[in-house]
């Protein structure tokens, strides 16, 4: 036969409520902020740097022109028979060149990371669905299970505490009988087993039933 827990106070139901309360209300911050990171993530990939470097193929592209120009003007350039080594000219072109090479590479690769931060992204949102579903059905049919069993309680406590009077045997099962229907509508099984106390006539929730599932 299964312990039982003697509920005698709701200070700790309320007070693990709240806990629930605050860890629900954190939990979907950081999940808020966290998808907004990867919508910015994935927005910088897609949109901003294939634009970015789109630019800087074009830009590149001007400056090896010009690079081009002026190396050529300085080679037109003879006194006698001196001819300028162009030193200068042709560094900036060779830069231009390389600026250039790189440019063209962060395309494909820019392309890569989107593809890949996509799929971790995927990933990311599949595992979190489940947190999300705790967030916003489970916690809440916890929360108001909760209420409704501290409601219950403080009644029968009402009752228990009245002068002369003995609590009504059938309030008691009535208690019971609602806290086991809330406990299969949220958990869609079976939950701990409420009881009736033989000696002071007190709710008890049975544990060893639950435990051994």
């Amino acid at each position: 036969m299964g312990k039982s827990a003697n509920v005698r106070s709701t200070d700790a139901i309320r007070e693990f409520a709240a806990a629930v309360a605050v860890f629900q209300e954190e939990a979907r911050m950081c999940l808020m902020m966290l998808d907004s990171q990867l919508r910015h993530i994935l927005f910088w990939l897609e949109q901003d740097r294939p634009q970015f470097w789109k630019r800087e193929i074009e830009n590149c592209m001007r400056d090896m022109t010009e690079a081009r120009v002026r190396l050529h003007q300085c080679r037109m350039r003879r006194l006698g028979d001196f001819r300028p080594s162009c030193i200068e000219e042709v560094k900036a072109l060779e830069k231009a060149k390389h600026d250039m090479e790189f440019a063209q590479m962060q395309v494909p690769r820019v392309k890569r990371w989107h593809a890949e931060a996509s799929h971790e992204g995927n990933e990311y949102r599949g595992r979190a669905a489940q947190l999300v579903q705790s967030i916003e059905r489970d916690i809440p049919r916890l929360l108001a299970l909760l209420a409704f069993t501290m409601d219950r309680l403080e009644a029968y406590a009402a009752v228990s505490t009245m002068p002369r009077e003995a609590p009504d045997r059938s309030f008691l099962q009535s208690l019971s009988a609602d806290v086991e229907k809330m406990l299969k509508e949220f958990g869609g099984a079976a939950g701990p087993q409420t009881t009736v106390s033989e000696t002071d006539g007190s709710p008890r929730i049975a544990e060893g039933d639950a435990a051994s599932e």
